[in-house]
Parts: structure tokens; C-alpha cells; sequence
């Protein structure tokens, strides 16, 4: 029960409450007893004031041969009150009158101090004492005034119950009210999670309900949904990618079932007959060897496993050298190959470079036209393979970067590559342009060439 966040914010929200009307309950009955002192003090005071007044005016109106402790008893008999005592001792601390029953401590007098309050209990009943000195025929007298504390406990001790009693209702609500509040806030969660539940790889279309995309839950859910629009496309390029690579596959293994079959039907064939076999089936078996080695190399770039050997290098001997290994595949159509550029020195992975320049150069010869031209320039950074081709169509020039796209399959099938002739080069291209900080991107000139440019930051 305690894993449930349900639960344990409804306890986090009960403690909460439990703290703040604590410390509510504690600053409230610290005040209100600080309120009941301060009151019972003042009326204390003004008691003691009118002790004195009364006494002092006693003393005026009597004969002038009538004795200061006459005036003090005298008064003592007017002030009879439930709450409030008092007591007057002589001089020499002898007891002149009191108005209560308790009897006092002989050392009641000397432990209180002029004008201070002091607390002490008769009787096991407790008082608060303030102390008086006043002055009749030039002599001090000690007036003590004491309040009974019995009805301000009383009150004390009733807040206490009253917040006892209330503390538990109270939490109790609090819990109600705060597991209702979880309920509801948390509803938006768990109904996410049961459509979480269904979404798997054969609905993977569906999305979570957002109720209010502004609040935090709301979020959530919109980052998830954002996390399965990934996961959807991953996975529709994944489905697209082995249907494409099951497609590719199979033509040059039925091409090598196809011959094989053929050869073995009759016992007795020629040699030359056995050879055009074999040679079918070898240049089959290279084409499949070059679309697995791209698949791998594919395969690597998704799992980010790039695996370079980055080191200072020259960009124009490593594409002068790709042209080098390129023509005689453009002198077969009569393609005219021109390279021209400046040194460039650059820091990168050679092999990963090679291939990203064989590409290019293999993917503008085998589109081009017989007696065509592809020139080849670097200047600075930017590398610029262009071919007099046919143009690729409007929409297209992102697409020929897409893994198995082809503008046309069949003449690429047919024509003699460096390459797999899959489709895939240009993606691997672009793979390898990406992995060096560079970009590379298709244009059209303004007198017919296909322009393919790789842009390296230095």
C-alpha cells in the first residue's frame, strides 16, 4: 500500500497539515496565555494603585492621632474581591492585615522585590504576587496583591482539550481531502499508463491523452508521445529498411540459384558455357559481398559504434587518388573525368573518407550520360563533384540520401559499379560527412550539372 504515490502523497499531505497546525496551535496558545499574563498583571497593578489611593486617602480623612495601621485595616475590610487577596506588612516585616485564609511564608516579604511579580502557591493553590511599597507618616509599608491563577489555568488547560480534541478531526479531514486531491491529480497518470499498456509494435500509431498540455502532467504526456513519434519512425525505417535489404537480396541470390540451376541441368556442357556461368555467379557474389558490407556499414552508423582512426591528412591527395581509381570504370562509358584543386590539409579518418569520395565519384559516373563529364575541384574545405547527368526531379534532392532510394533502379542494377549499387551510398556519404562535422548536399547548376558539395568545418 505504501508504494503507492497515491498514498504516500496523501501521508506527505497529512504530515504537512499536522506540522503547520501544530505550529498554528503553539503560537496560538502561547499567545493567548502571554494575553491572559499580561491581562492579569494590568488588573494586578491597577489593584495595587487603587490599594494605595484608597489607603492614602483613608489616612487623610482620619484624626490625626489615628495610627497608619488603623487606615491599612480599615481598608483591608473594603477590599474584598474572589480573585484578588491582599496582605500589608509594617516596616519590620510583621504582618499587619490580610484579606485571604492562606496562611503566608514568613519569607514571603523579602524574596519578591519592589514593583515585581512573583509566583508561589498556599494551600496548594497558586497565585501570582505582586509587590507594592508605600508610605504613610514617613514610613514604608509592603503591600502584597495576589491573584488566583485558578481560573486562568482552568481556561489553559480547556485550549489544550480543545486542541486535542480538533487535531484529529482535523488530520482526519486532511487525509480525505488530500488522498481525494491525489485521486484526481493522479488520474490524468493512470490514465496514461493503461493506454501506455496497449501501445505496443503493431499500434505503435496511437498516442497518450493530453488533458492540458500546459501543466507538468500534461508535459509528460507530450514528451512521450514525442518519445513514440521517434520510436514509430525508427521503427517504420527499420520494417522499410529489411524489406529494402530483403529486396536487394534477393535478386542477386536468385540470379546465383538461377545459374547454378541452369549449369547443373545437363551432364555435359561446354567450357565456355561452365565460365559465363561462373562469372554470372561471381559478379553476383561481389554485388551481394558490397550490399552486406554497406548494411554493416549502416548497422554501425545506427548503433553509433563509428570506429575512426582520426589523423592530419591531405583532403586532395585522398580525392585525387579516388580519381585515379575511378576512371577506368568512366573511360568504359568515354566519360570524361577533371580534377582540380589546392592542398588541403585536414584532420580526419582516411579509409571513412575514401569511401565517402568513391561514393560520390561512383554515383556521378554511373549516372551520367555516355561521353559525359565529371569534374571534380577542392578549394579550401569544400569538395564539389559535378556531372552532366540527367536532372534529378523537383522534390527529389533529399530523398537520393535516403538508404535504397533510386531514381532509376533498373539502370542502376545494370550499370557497372564501385559500389553495391543498392542504394546506399549516398547514405553511408552522408553518414561519414556527418561523423567529420561536415555537410553534404545536392544543387543544380545553371548550365545542367548536378552539383553534390561536402562542406567541412576546419
Amino acid at each position: 500500500m505504501f508504494r503507492s504515490i497515491r498514498v504516500k502523497l496523501t501521508l506527505w499531505y497529512i504530515g504537512a497539515v499536522a506540522i503547520v497546525f501544530a505550529a498554528f496551535a503553539f503560537a496560538t496558545y502561547s499567545l493567548f496565555v502571554r494575553v491572559l499574563q499580561d491581562e492579569a498583571r494590568t488588573n494586578v497593578t491597577e489593584m495595587a494603585n487603587n490599594f494605595v489611593k484608597t489607603v492614602t486617602q483613608e489616612q487623610k480623612e482620619g484624626k490625626r492621632s489615628a495610627r497608619p495601621e488603623g487606615a491599612i485595616i480599615q481598608t483591608l475590610d473594603d477590599f474584598h474581591f474572589r480573585d484578588y487577596h491582599f496582605a500589608v506588612f509594617a516596616p519590620d516585616n510583621h504582618l499587619i492585615g490580610k484579606t485571604m485564609d492562606q496562611d503566608l511564608p514568613p519569607d514571603l516579604p523579602a524574596s519578591i522585590g519592589e514593583n515585581h511579580f512573583s509566583s508561589t502557591d498556599l494551600d496548594n493553590v497558586p497565585f501570582n504576587v505582586l509587590e507594592r511599597t508605600f508610605r504613610l507618616d514617613g514610613k514604608p509599608y509592603k503591600l502584597l496583591v495576589f491573584f488566583s491563577l485558578d481560573d486562568q489555568i482552568s481556561i489553559e488547560n480547556r485550549i489544550q482539550r480543545i486542541f486535542i480534541i480538533v487535531a484529529p478531526i482535523l488530520l482526519l479531514f486532511a487525509g480525505l481531502g488530500g488522498y481525494f486531491l491525489a485521486r484526481e491529480g493522479l488520474k490524468p497518470v493512470a490514465i496514461m499508463g493503461e493506454r501506455a499498456k496497449s501501445i505496443g509494435a503493431a499500434n505503435l500509431h496511437e498516442r497518450l491523452p493530453v488533458a492540458n498540455p500546459n501543466d507538468e502532467i500534461g508535459n509528460l504526456a507530450v514528451v512521450f508521445n514525442q518519445l513514440l513519434d521517434r520510436l514509430d519512425q525508427e521503427f517504420e525505417r527499420q520494417r522499410r529498411f529489411m524489406a529494402d535489404a530483403s529486396h536487394e537480396l534477393r535478386t542477386p541470390l536468385a540470379i546465383v540459384q538461377g545459374e547454378s540451376e541452369v549449369a547443373l541441368q545437363k551432364d555435359t556442357r561446354s567450357r565456355e558455357e561452365y565460365q559465363d556461368s561462373l562469372r554470372i555467379v561471381n559478379d553476383e557474389g561481389k554485388r551481394l559481398t558490397k550490399i552486406v558490407e554497406d548494411l554493416f556499414t549502416l548497422a554501425r552508423a545506427d548503433s553509433g559504434d563509428a570506429n575512426t582512426n582520426f589523423k592530419e591528412l591531405y583532403l586532395n591527395e585522398i580525392l585525387e587518388d579516388c580519381v585515379t581509381s575511378i576512371r577506368t570504370l568512366a573511360r568504359k562509358h568515354g566519360i570524361t573525368l577533371q580534377f582540380s584543386g589546392e592542398e588541403v590539409k585536414f584532420r580526419g579518418d582516411e579509409l571513412l573518407l575514401r569511401r565517402l569520395f568513391i561514393n560520390l565519384l561512383d554515383n556521378a559516373v554511373k549516372y551520367n550520360y555516355d561521353g559525359g563529364l565529371v569534374d571534380v575541384n577542392i578549394k579550401g574545405t569544400t569538395v564539389e563533384v559535378q556531372n552532366t547527368g540527367p536532372e534529378i526531379p523537383a522534390g527529389q534532392s533529399e530523398l537520393v540520401f535516403e538508404r535504397f532510394y533510386r531514381i532509376d533502379k533498373t539502370h542502376a542494377r545494370l550499370q557497372e559499379t564501385l559500389t553495391s549499387g543498392a542504394g546506399l551510398g549516398l547514405s553511408i556519404s552522408k553518414w561519414i560527412a556527418r561523423i567529420h562535422h561536415a555537410e553534404i548536399t545536392h544543387s543544380r547548376s545553371v548550365d545542367g550539372k548536378n552539383i553534390f558539395s561536402v562542406v567541412f568545418k576546419r
